[in-house]
């Protein structure tokens, strides 16, 4: 009688085993191929722009800048003239007037970059820069 129901508790807990084994693993896809947020420097000479102070002491609107120097995530738009628009973003003028900006003033703009791995599906994907940070110095005068 013992040996009957040591074997009818053997194979109790043989299906019980075996149903767990086929069960959802509880690791996570992995996440090589979803956007990433990494770093995004570039410097230059402004072309135009205009800027609005919030009332929080961040500014918001839009830059034109000639990109003479980046980091490597920024390497496509060196020698370029390209458009920020800035969105609540931290910043130094040292004097300037935010609505009319001068035009050749130095500019330092540091964010954040979405990218994807090298090996992953590019197809639609596009790029997304986020301003947070931006010092902008006049030309100097003669």
């Amino acid at each position: 009688m013992k040996k009957i129901a040591l074997l009818a508790l053997m194979a109790v807990v043989a299906l019980v085993g075996s149903g767990q084994a086929v069960a959802k693993s509880s690791h996570s896809k992995s996440h090589k191929c979803t956007p990433q947020k990494v770093a995004y420097v570039v410097s230059g000479k402004l072309v135009s722009g205009s800027l609005t102070k919030e009332s929080d002491g961040t500014y918001s609107g839009t830059l034109t800048v000639h990109v003479t120097k980046t980091n490597k995530y920024g390497k496509a738009d060196k020698g370029t003239d390209v458009t920020y628009t800035l969105d609540h973003a931290k910043g130094k003028l040292h004097g300037e007037d935010p609505g009319a900006l001068v035009a050749n003033s130095k500019v330092h703009l540091s964010g954040k970059i979405t990218k994807l791995a090298k090996k992953c599906d590019q197809t639609g994907f596009t790029a997304t820069r986020t301003i947070k940070k931006f010092d902008i110095k006049p030309p100097k005068t003669k």
